[in-house]
């Protein structure tokens, strides 16, 4: 029997850390253009959630320890008008004592009619407690397969997950090398006793539900121009493009700071940046959490946009790399856990554990076995996939949670906001800048 599923220490991090005004929502967005059928799409969405289980769960507390049971029943699919402004429909986040974790929006202008036309947008909020984003984005891939078998259109083979394998979340694949253990042990002191700045002064209230807006998600889509001006910039320098997008984030940051103060608190700005831990074992995991967090700081004075400062974010990404430190996060929670029980005390601290999230997606779609056009999917002889977007979620005191991906040749930036602490203008200002900062 595979349920019940005690939570790993990952994942109830995150239930812990989900507060009524800040949910540990992330959000993503599929633009589709063409002839939509909505019930072909609720019975590939039934099909693929069978073999996506943690998607079809809830979580009980028993004595401290958490747990997963499967319910057996399926998210139900709310409809909205289609609101390009707007983007994502309002939310109040996910109790996942009460509630699945994943919620599924068709957004049309026909919002009653089975048959659509023209661009129809599917939302999903996936509690980051049930997967990170590439397991989200597995189950999407198996979604448009199994949509585009069921319209005829084509019969996509590809190796099924397998939900057994769900044993496995948490686990760390080897035994760590003495040198790793001495650079994760460093890593972990170094994130626990650092003075990080939050973006902002102004302190978020301590409300019992998020902003009346919420989720407030900008993007901004390269071109192909743009994009080509990227990579060739990352070459010049000498650095991946994640560690272009990282300097530019910590650029953008640091300039918002010092436009809108005259004095700074003493501190670092820190990134955390997600690290995908799946090895080949775990290439048919279905949806769930196979990630880490490694955390970049760097003090306000030394974030110049000098050869330096490009090198110093590059060699440390390396170094993680090369020592293979994208689990010691894990493992420092799992001896935590082991130590005091439970993650509570820790998580409802009052302070900044990270100024922004970002993360890199990557190349979406690449390996769906579905034909293409210009780089982008067809899922039936009159539906394709024009573009996507994918956000990780704000928390207390971080006010950014900043995602890049390519599709279809060009890269997008998604840029979710604390719109309790900031404007509008401050987050389109912010994004603008990160933006400037990588093509030029």
């Amino acid at each position: 029997m595979l349920f019940p599923l005690r939570l790993t220490p990952f994942e109830e991090y995150m239930l812990l850390d989900d507060r009524p005004a800040y949910p540990m929502s992330c959000f993503y967005r599929l633009k589709l253009r063409g002839q939509f059928d909505a019930a072909v799409f609720a019975a590939a969405l039934h099909e693929t959630l069978t073999l996506h289980p943690l998607f079809t769960s809830t979580v009980t507390e028993t004595k401290g320890q958490f747990h997963w049971h499967n319910t057996g029943t399926m998210p139900a699919i709310s409809r909205h008008p289609l609101d390009e402004e707007r983007q994502f429909p309002v939310s109040q986040g996910i109790n996942l004592f009460h509630e699945l974790p994943l919620k599924v929006a068709i957004c049309n202008e026909q919002t009653e009619a089975v048959h659509l036309e023209g661009q129809t947008d599917i939302i999903f909020e996936v509690h980051h407690s049930a997967s990170d984003a590439a397991g989200v984005f597995r189950f999407v891939e198996d979604l448009l397969c199994s949509y585009a078998r069921r319209t005829g259109f084509a019969n996509p083979q590809r190796e099924a997950v397998d939900p057994n394998l769900l044993h496995r979340r948490g686990t760390f694949g080897r035994n760590r090398k003495k040198s790793e253990q001495f650079w994760g042990i460093f890593r972990a002191w170094k994130f626990l006793m650092s003075r990080i700045i939050p973006l902002t002064s102004k302190r978020p209230a301590d409300v019992q539900k998020p902003p009346s807006a919420y989720p407030t998600i900008i993007c901004q889509n390269l071109t192909e121009a743009e994009t080509q001006n990227v990579q060739q910039k990352a070459k010049k320098l000498g650095i991946t493009i994640n560690d272009l997008f990282l300097c530019s984030a910590f650029f953008a940051m640091n300039n918002w700071q010092k436009q809108h103060f005259a004095e700074r608190k003493r501190g670092s700005l820190r990134i955390a940046v997600p690290i995908n831990l799946r090895t080949p074992a775990e290439e048919r995991m279905p949806a769930a959490n196979i990630v880490s967090m490694v955390f970049l700081n760097r003090r306000p004075e030394d974030i110049k946009p000098e050869p330096m400062f490009y090198q110093s974010v590059y060699k440390e990404t390396q170094h993680i790399k090369r020592r293979n430190l994208g689990w010691a996060f894990i493992h420092g929670l799992t001896l935590y856990q082991r130590i005091f029980g439970s993650f509570r005390k820790m998580i409802r601290r009052e302070r900044c554990w990270a100024t922004a999230t970002v993360s890199n997606l990557g190349r979406l779609f690449t390996n769906v076995p579905l034909p293409t056009q210009r780089g982008r999917v067809q899922i039936s002889d009159s539906l394709e996939l024009i573009d996507v977007q994918g956000c990780p979620p704000v928390r207390f005191l971080t006010a950014l949670g900043i995602s890049l991906k390519t599709y279809a040749g060009c890269m997008t930036i998604n840029l979710h906001y604390d719109s309790a602490v900031l404007t509008l203008s401050d987050a389109q200002s912010i994004l603008e800048d990160m933006i400037a900062e990588s093509i030029t």
